[in-house]
């Protein structure tokens, strides 16, 4: 698929970097990691009213309809400034689950408000073990009366303090796949929540539903058949987190740039040396390998692919990638990378956190492995991006 940016996406490229830095000071966005919501809802609402919130939504549900590269856009310009905000939540995973399997009545009720920034949701799909597979789901949903009955326990549920809402995947047969999700008020009874410590300071949750009621229409699509829309949410998640990797790549390699040109070390700017500019060109090397990866990926779910092979090598490349060039980065800054007052130590814990969510590069290199194994003709996709072979 074609990768290159053309002028409108060039733009909102440009427009989401300038309103994402002037948005929040770095201490403001330390200050919010000890709240409960973890964002600012002014921020939030801001973004909604440039129509963020709706980028890759369908025209009815108030949605622009830009398309899932352009969000990807979006959400490397707000990880460039590591602005917190509820979009993998809200938008990402709930909004997508509920547009993939929803009923019309809750795309309805959902989905306008959601793009306007007035409603907020998440998903309740991991649980302590942090499995990713069905059969790690443990939670349970059964009949009960004219409805239904959850029981179990969630972990690492994004915002889930903030939300008007949470859509919960959980058991309702032996099968190792046949799971059901379910819209389930935030303040429903039965509900509890506890804030998990997290390494990139983002609102994690522990939410246990102890004998939750729902009624018949809080499922959504069919009983016992999430799991493809779960398996979904997964591959959108990784493809996007791809995307803020890449950000958080070029903020660490802006500021270690910055730092080069200005300290001296014997007489000279460190980044007149060859060894510090070898550590950067390497820098930009993956940096750029990863931004490329990452826009074939988001690009591809809004392509009419399926989109697996091209996020598994996103993430399984950033995941590695942008870690490992924050530590670059603070080899070449010395000790005052690791001063909480310089934002390069943000960025640091930030790329901890994303490499794994989602599926860290191990659990996207198995993908790989799998769809190499299994067809090799669906791996190598449309193009397969080989030399014509020349025998004599």
């Amino acid at each position: 698929m074609d990768i290159a940016l053309d002028d409108d996406q060039i733009m909102l490229r440009e427009t989401a970097v300038s309103f994402a830095q002037g948005a929040l000071t770095k201490q403001r966005i330390r200050d919010l990691e000890q709240t409960a919501d973890g964002f600012d809802i002014g921020i939030w609402k801001e973004m909604a009213q440039m129509g963020w919130a709706a980028a890759a939504f369908p025209e009815q549900y108030g949605g622009a309809e830009t398309g899932t590269l352009e969000l990807g856009l979006i959400v490397e310009a707000l990880g460039q400034s590591a602005i917190p905000s509820p979009m993998f939540s809200s938008v990402i995973e709930s909004g997508f689950v509920l547009l993939d399997a929803g009923s019309k009545a809750q795309k309805d009720d959902w989905l306008p408000r959601i793009a306007r920034g007035e409603a907020l949701m998440t998903v309740a799909l991991m649980e302590a073990n942090g499995g990713l597979r069905a059969q790690d789901i443990r939670a349970t949903i059964k009949s009960a009366g004219n409805g239904f009955r959850i029981d179990g326990a969630k972990a690492f549920v994004r915002d889930a303090g903030a939300v008007d809402a949470i859509i919960c995947l959980a058991r309702s047969g032996d099968r190792p796949e046949e799971l059901t999700l379910a819209v389930v008020p935030r303040d429903a009874k039965g509900v509890s929540l506890q804030r998990m410590a997290a390494a990139g300071g983002e609102a994690l949750w522990e939410v246990k539903f102890d004998g939750v009621e729902v009624n018949a229409d809080a499922i959504v699509g069919d009983l016992g058949a999430a799991w493809s829309a779960a398996k979904r949410l997964l591959l959108r998640g990784a493809a996007f987190k791809s995307a803020e990797l890449v950000g958080i790549g070029q903020a660490s390699l802006d500021l270690t740039l910055d730092y080069a040109k200005v300290r001296v070390q014997f007489g000279k700017p460190i980044g007149s040396f060859q060894g510090v500019q070898h550590h950067c060109a390497e820098m930009y090397r993956d940096l750029e390998v990863s931004r490329l990866l990452s826009w074939q990926a988001t690009g591809s779910l809004g392509e009419g692919f399926d989109g697996e092979r091209e996020v598994s090598m996103a993430k399984a490349k950033a995941s590695k990638a942008i870690p490992a060039l924050t530590r670059t980065a603070h080899q070449i800054h010395g000790a005052i990378a690791y001063y909480r007052d310089y934002p390069l130590e943000l960025y640091y814990h930030r790329a901890l956190a994303a490499q794994a969510a989602y599926g860290d590069a191990a659990y996207h290199r198995r993908a790989l492995s799998r769809l190499l194994t299994s067809d090799m003709n669906a791996f190598r996709g449309q193009d397969s991006h080989e030399l014509p072979v020349h025998y004599f």
